[in-house]
């Protein structure tokens, strides 16, 4: 057993999503804010990492947001692991479903870290099981990363079981967990794990892909993603988990600062009148602070003849400092229902496939918007400038 105020200490993170970019809103050098939240959510946590010096660093998958990310991305994903190589912390990263490619003859893109000393990249379709000696114990982490073929993702989860030998031992995985609530993002090639499969009295699971820091069970814990990736997210806190075993694993909750995101309670416009629903929209956004946030509102019941007699201007121009507005419209009180205004730029390519989607019969909408505007920017950030 460790002495007491020195037990092993592993840092976890997951869903980095680097190069991950939204609303075209540019900085001054033409780079994408929301690309660059993301970097600066990324690199905030790396700070704190060097500074506080733990034993052992967990990557539990997405570091990446695409199979083939920008130059860009990859820049910051190496200097950043350059800095966790040259403070001697041993760093662990899981390849997840964003950045693992679905063909053999597509390179991976963690090959670039190979020969990083201290980084540990996993990624080859199949369970590693990496050892360290960390103040005289013997730890033994055992990765499985995102596979191109679920069975071998599976059969690989099967495969793993702590190590006798070892003083702890750890798996790090990514996938969406099976329990009494599933954690699923609702992507097209997301694995769904039974929780049985991962009860096999490992000391901790440090798990990626569902955005949201959860405790699913005793030591089984998402970290959740280290920024907002959508309004699914806009009351979530985003952040990564510091564990401390001693000899149990203690889980703490390490929140960090990101950009402002409100989606904010759907206005009922029934029975409204232009005027009213003006003066309510006027109404709420004088009660809070919209200054560099993202910011969504929804109406819902409202008349379809008073919708199209709406400024819109003179409604984003009710929210002046926000990074981004958004209105949605129904003439239902169903949130399915709901339609974008187009407050954004005419011709962006998301909000066309929003409208598309909002004026459509499918079920899900949500669901199909957040991935197909996923595929969207990979596609706009592989075809685009990649410096």
């Amino acid at each position: 057993m460790l002495e007491k105020g020195r037990g092993l200490r592993v840092f976890h993170l997951a869903d980095t999503h680097l190069g991950f970019s939204a609303y075209r809103k540019l900085d001054e050098n033409g780079v994408n804010q929301r690309e660059k939240d993301i970097y600066t959510a990324f690199i905030s946590v790396v700070d704190y990492i060097i500074e506080s010096k733990p034993d052992l660093v967990i990557h539990a998958g997405d570091l990446f947001d695409s199979v083939r990310p920008t130059n860009r991305a990859i820049g910051v994903a190496i200097e950043q692991l350059l800095r966790l190589s040259n403070a001697q912390i041993p760093t662990i990263v899981v390849s997840g479903n964003h950045e693992t490619p679905k063909l053999k003859e597509t390179g991976h893109i963690f090959r670039l870290f190979e020969h990083l000393e201290y980084v540990y990249p996993v990624y080859k379709d199949v369970e590693e099981h990496l050892y360290f000696e960390v103040k005289g114990k013997k730890v033994a982490v055992h990765a499985v990363p995102h596979c191109r073929e679920k069975k071998n993702f599976i059969d690989a989860l099967k495969r793993v079981k702590p190590d006798d030998s070892a003083d702890y031992n750890i798996l790090a995985t990514h996938g969406a967990v099976q329990s009494i609530r599933e954690f699923r993002m609702n992507e097209f090639n997301e694995y769904v794990v039974p929780l049985s499969m991962l009860e096999k009295k490992f000391d901790y699971v440090a798990l990626g892909h569902y955005h949201k820091h959860v405790v699913v069970h005793d030591g089984v814990v998402y970290s959740g993603s280290t920024e907002k990736m959508s309004f699914l997210e806009a009351n979530d806190k985003k952040g990564a988990v510091e564990v401390t075993f001693n000899p149990s694993a203690v889980v703490s909750f390490l929140p960090f600062k990101t950009r402002p995101m409100f989606d904010l309670e759907p206005i009922d416009c029934k029975k409204l009148s232009l005027k009213e629903v003006m003066d309510v929209v006027q109404k709420v956004s004088s009660n809070f602070d919209a200054k560099e946030a993202i910011v969504r509102l929804s109406l819902l019941n409202l008349n379809p003849a008073i919708y199209h007699s709406i400024d819109l201007s003179s409604v984003k121009s009710m929210f002046p400092n926000a990074f981004h507005f958004e209105l949605r419209h129904t003439a239902t009180d169903d949130l399915e229902d709901l339609s974008t205004s187009n407050v954004a730029a005419v011709g962006d390519l998301v909000s066309e496939f929003e409208r598309f989607v909002r004026n459509s019969s499918y079920g899900n909408k949500e669901a199909i918007l957040e991935l197909g505007k996923r595929y969207i920017r990979d596609a706009q950030g592989e075809e685009g400038d990649d410096t």
